[in-house]
């Protein structure tokens, strides 16, 4: 019988069509280029086809419709895309299936055909209840349409919904965010993932942060915003279970834990990656490129650096590592090898490791400077 690890997991679909760009944003994602879309699909299913076999596909293997915002894609074409994944024999009985989209850009209709097709669970990209940091940062809808559009999700029957927040956003202070907080909480929603705004070179954020048009808030005022989500989510019953993100019971995204347990995925479409166990395969990011078939990059993974990658994905998690999956999987010991440091971290309350079990995992002092110990690893 074959091992998690052994056959593909988890399967991502990037759209990469925006309405307009956020001001934030350095993902592989174009405003402007609708006019590509059906063309745009038409390459995704033949990739879909052409890659279908690679490699054995578990038959509950989860999908992921990303982007971009995939909600702009017209019906005919993702009802073609889906065909062609179940005509392939990629979607089977898969565990969960996740659709991106912006408030602004989807109807109780459109939420209605997509249950129907399949998908059970949406995302929404929120990012703030304020509608003036919603300006700020280069979003097209306001706070009142980012909360009907979760209202008419669940009336269409979705009962798995998330929604994406970002803190230390410009002019946000710690009382708006913990309004958007108080509000996203007595939603539909059954899950968040809140992120620290990053700020990106090249994007416009980061030129108008440099010539002073937009100030962010203080790091001190940051971290109190991360300091309540953490407290606050809790109390209203949305449990940590990685670093950034927090659900109901049994409301985790399955599709995520692909990613986060280090197990093998595809990634169909323009900048999608893909992950085999030893080697990583990722598509052009522009549009153009990938509908005239450019070849992907394809990078080998060493041992040492799949151990790495597999152990600090796993720590984000605050379940861990099983370090007995890592000695199955990499051949190695993990404490023989990186035991003085893992140490240290223990001695400075970041990690704490489970004997019985065998499980190394993050304590909360050690999820909040996490990215110190991941290089511990590299």
């Amino acid at each position: 019988m074959r091992k998690q690890w052994e056959q593909i997991q988890g399967i991502y679909i990037h759209i990469p069509f925006c309405m307009q760009k956020c001001l934030y944003c350095d993902f592989a994602s174009f405003a402007g280029k609708s006019a590509l879309m059906h063309q745009y699909a038409l390459s995704l299913a033949d990739e879909i086809r052409r890659r279908a076999g690679e490699m054995p596909v578990g038959e509950r293997a989860t999908f992921f419709f990303g982007g971009g915002t995939p909600s702009l894609l017209p019906i005919d074409d993702l009802k073609m895309i889906i065909n062609v994944l179940k005509e392939t024999e990629l979607w089977r009985q898969p565990a969960e299936v996740t659709m991106e989209m912006n408030p602004g850009t989807v109807d109780f209709a459109k939420l209605y055909q997509y249950r129907e097709m399949g998908i059970d669970r949406v995302s929404f990209g929120v990012q703030s209840l304020n509608d003036n940091e919603l300006k700020k940062i280069g979003r097209l809808h306001t706070a009142g349409e980012a909360l009907h559009a979760i209202e008419q999700a669940s009336k269409a029957g979705f009962e798995r919904i998330s929604a994406d927040l970002i803190f230390g956003l410009p002019t946000q202070t710690l009382a708006t965010f913990k309004e958007t907080l108080a509000t996203i909480v007595t939603s539909a929603i059954s899950h968040l993932s809140v992120y620290g705004l990053t700020v990106e070179e090249e994007t416009p954020l980061s030129a108008m942060l440099a010539n002073g048009s937009l100030v962010l808030p203080s790091e001190e005022e940051a971290e109190m915003m991360y300091d309540h989500t953490i407290c606050y989510l809790e109390e209203q019953g949305l449990h940590r279970y990685e670093i950034s993100n927090f659900a109901r019971a049994g409301q985790e995204s399955r599709h995520n834990l692909v990613y986060w347990h280090y197990l093998p995925y595809y990634g169909f479409g323009s900048s999608a990656c893909s992950y085999n166990g030893k080697q990583r395969m990722t598509n052009a990011s522009d549009i153009e490129s990938y509908i005239r078939g450019a070849a992907p990059a394809v990078e080998q993974l060493p041992a040492r650096t799949s151990l790495a990658e597999f152990m600090f994905l796993g720590l984000r998690t605050t379940e861990g590592i099983n370090l007995s999956i890592a000695q199955e999987r990499f051949d190695v010991d993990v404490m023989s090898m990186f035991g003085q440091e893992i140490e240290k971290y223990i001695n400075r309350g970041m990690l704490s490791f489970d004997q019985v079990e065998n499980r190394l995992k993050l304590t909360k002092l050690g999820m909040k400077f996490g990215n110190e110990i991941f290089e511990l690893f590299l």
